[in-house]
């Protein structure tokens, strides 16, 4: 186990706590403030989920995610632990994989499951990914 304690305070929120304070004003039952009280969620917070529910018509569990950063991650954790299984299999068999083979596999993989990249973005995310990240 490591020693590592948090520094942050942020998104010290439930999901459940902001998903029930975003219902509450959706509904009208109470206001920002109110609602924000009540959950102990942050009200600026609050005010930015109720409004991105209400343009993209949202429920209030898909509006209420917390999401760290402006990164989206491009695999799920099961895709990326069956990535994993593979290479391993692959090494198992003793195929050479260098980084570049690697990177390779992962722009295919993301290609073919989850969404379809630019050359630019091809190029950059080429340069992004790391080894250690799988």
């Amino acid at each position: 186990m490591g020693r590592y304690q948090r520094k942050t305070d942020r998104q010290s929120w439930s999901q459940e706590s902001m998903s029930g304070a975003i219902q509450e004003v959706l509904e009208g039952n109470m206001g920002y403030r109110r609602a924000s009280e009540a959950y102990s969620v942050p009200q600026t917070t609050l005010e930015r989920k109720v409004k991105k529910a209400r343009q993209k018509k949202l429920s209030s569990e898909a509006a209420a995610v917390k999401m760290l950063g402006r990164y989206k991650t491009v695999f799920s954790e099961a895709q990326e632990k069956e990535f994993g299984q593979h290479l391993i299999h692959l090494e198992e068999r003793l195929f050479g994989i260098t980084l570049s083979d690697l990177r390779t596999l992962a722009i295919e993989l993301a290609e073919k499951t989850t969404f379809r990249m630019s050359l630019t973005q091809k190029r950059e995310w080429w340069e992004k990914i790391g080894f250690m990240d799988f």
